[in-house]
C-alpha cells in the first residue's frame, strides 16, 4: 500500500507522524506504542513533543532529516 501511495506522490511518513502527534494528545503513550508498533520509549518522546512547543518538534525533525540526508542509502 505504501509503495502504491508513493507512486502517486503521497508521502505516508508525514501523515503517520501527524496522526501520532494527534493521538498522543489523547491517548497514553503505551497505547500509542501498541497502535503504531513503536517502542514505548519512542511513544513517550512523542508525547513530550506533543506537549512541548512546535519549535522543539521542528528542531528535532530538522536534525533527523539532515541526518538521513547525510547517510548514504
Amino acid at each position: 500500500m505504501q509503495k502504491l501511495l508513493r507512486q502517486h506522490g503521497l508521502l505516508t511518513l508525514a501523515a503517520r507522524n501527524t496522526a501520532m502527534i494527534e493521538a498522543v494528545g489523547e491517548l497514553p503513550p503505551i497505547v500509542i506504542a501498541d497502535l503504531f508498533g513503536i517502542h514505548p520509549g519512542t511513544a513517550h518522546s512523542w508525547a513530550k513533543f506533543a506537549q512541548a512547543s512546535w519549535t522543539d518538534y521542528l528542531a528535532v525533525d530538522a536534525a533527523t532529516e539532515s541526518d538521513a540526508i547525510d547517510k548514504p542509502p
